[in-house]
């Protein structure tokens, strides 16, 4: 997405008639060119601090990306964004949301659940055949990180 974020900001702010220096706040001019030049990938508070530069919702700016990115309309990403939103509400999500927050703050969550003993069997069986990290990741569908823990309970 970096070169698609680029294009649709680059384009904003061409369309705005706004120089870097006018956008100084949200970041600084050499990162300004990089993020536009697709060099880099903007952090989601730079690229908070980039839309409220352009005056433009953070969301526009991603429809416009994505927009780019899927070869449609930002409209049909909205939509389609749209719709999600309004399947989350139906779900019930915004309680889970509301179940997320206490006074004000993030609940802490609870640690992560203990290994599947047959993940790590299946693993560790893969890894017996010789396949790689990476092989094993993509045929359990499991994180690499997760993979590598288990990997590890073989030593």
């Amino acid at each position: 997405m970096k070169d698609e974020l680029a294009i649709a900001i680059r384009a904003v702010r061409q369309m705005k008639g706004l120089s870097f220096e006018a956008m100084s706040g949200a970041a600084t001019q050499n990162s300004l060119s990089l993020i536009e030049g697709a060099k880099i990938h903007p952090s989601l508070p730079t690229l908070l601090k980039l839309a409220q530069s352009l005056d433009i919702s953070v969301l526009t700016l991603l429809a416009l990306s994505l927009g780019v990115r899927d070869g449609n309309s930002p409209k049909d990403q909205l939509h389609s964004a749209l719709k999600e939103v309004e399947n989350f509400i139906k779900a019930d999500g915004l309680l889970l949301i509301e179940g997320q927050i206490k006074n004000g703050v993030m609940v802490k969550r609870p640690r992560g659940t203990t290994a599947d003993a047959e993940r790590v069997q299946a693993v560790l069986d893969l890894k017996r055949q010789g396949k790689t990290q990476a092989a094993i990741a993509r045929e359990l569908g499991l994180p690499p990180t997760t993979v590598r823990r288990y990997w590890l309970r073989d030593s």
